[in-house]
C-alpha cells in the first residue's frame, strides 16, 4: 500500500495530466473556459485582486512530520521547509523524505508582495520547470529524456501554492472574519484554481515542537473542487504548525503535516 500512496502523491506532485498534449495554446482544455477572475474589492485584497502580505518571509528552517491516510492504511515521511534570501526573491525548497527516496519542490517567490515567480520540481526521473509570470504559466516537464511543453493563461499572479505557500499565507493579517481569495495553479490539470480562505476561529494546538494558539485557517475551492486544507498559524510566531487537508484525487486522503522543530 506504501508504493501505492506514494505512486499517487507522485502523480499528483509531478506528473502532469497523460493527455496534456490535446490542450489548447491557452493551457486549458477543449471547450473550457478561462480562469475566472478576483473580486479586486473582496476584503483582503488589493487592486489586482492579489492578497495584501502583512508581513514578509524570513530566513528560517522547518521540519515536518507527514502522514498520509488513505483507505484505513497509512504513511509516513518527512518534509523539511528552507526558506532563505534569494536577493530580488525569496527561495523556498521543500524537502521530502520517503521510503522510495527524496523529492524536492523549489520555489522563487517575489518580496513583498509574496507572488510565485518560479517552481522546480524533481523526483526520480521526473523534472518540471515553471516560470511564472504576469498572466502567463511556461515550462516543461521532462521525464526519462522526454520533454514536454506547459503553457497556460493564469488570469493573474499566483499566491500561496507550491513551496513557500503555506508561509506566505500565515504572511497574511490573519485575524477571526478575515476571508480573501487567490490563485494557485494546477501543473497535472495545467489550469488555474480559485482558493477561498477565510479564518473562523482561534484554537489550541499541540504538535511534536509544542503546544500553540493558533489561528484556523479553512482553504476551500473557488470553483467548483473537493479538494479542502486547514492550516494552523501560531499567533505570536506565525509559525505554521499543523496542515490537515484533504486530497480528492488521492480518495479523499487525508495529509497531516505538524511541525516537529
Amino acid at each position: 500500500m506504501k508504493s501505492i500512496l506514494y505512486g499517487l502523491i507522485c502523480l499528483l506532485l509531478l506528473v502532469p495530466a497523460a493527455n496534456a498534449q490535446d490542450k489548447t495554446a491557452s493551457g486549458l482544455p477543449p471547450g473550457s473556459t478561462p480562469p475566472a477572475s478576483i473580486d479586486a474589492k473582496q476584503s483582503g485584497t488589493n487592486g489586482n485582486g492579489l492578497p495584501k502580505p502583512a508581513t514578509d518571509l524570513q530566513p528560517a528552517t522547518y521540519h515536518y512530520q507527514v502522514t498520509i491516510e488513505m483507505g484505513g492504511q497509512k504513511m509516513a515521511m518527512t518534509v523539511t521547509t528552507a526558506i532563505t534570501d534569494g536577493g530580488n526573491s525569496w527561495t523556498v525548497v521543500n524537502t521530502m523524505e520517503t521510503p522510495q527516496g527524496t523529492a524536492t519542490d523549489s520555489t522563487a517567490i517575489a518580496k513583498s508582495s509574496l507572488t510565485l515567480q518560479k517552481r522546480s520540481l524533481k523526483q526520480g526521473p521526473v523534472d518540471i520547470e515553471m516560470d511564472y509570470a504576469g498572466d502567463k504559466a511556461a515550462g516543461k516537464m521532462s521525464m526519462n529524456g522526454q520533454d514536454q511543453p506547459i503553457a497556460a493563461d493564469m488570469g493573474g499572479p499566483l499566491f500561496g501554492d507550491a513551496a513557500g505557500g503555506d508561509q506566505s499565507i500565515a504572511s497574511l493579517p490573519l485575524a477571526v472574519g478575515y476571508s480573501t481569495t487567490f490563485r494557485n495553479f494546477d501543473i497535472q490539470a495545467q489550469k488555474v484554481k480559485l482558493q477561498k480562505l477565510n479564518v473562523p476561529g482561534i484554537e489550541t494546538v499541540t504538535v511534536p515542537a509544542g503546544k500553540f494558539e493558533a489561528f484556523r485557517v479553512d482553504i476551500t475551492s473557488g470553483d467548483g473542487g473537493a479538494d479542502t486544507k486547514t492550516l494552523w498559524v501560531a499567533k505570536d510566531s506565525r509559525k505554521v504548525v499543523k496542515v490537515s487537508a484533504v486530497a480528492a484525487a488521492m480518495n479523499g486522503a487525508v495529509i497531516t503535516e505538524e511541525l516537529t522543530e
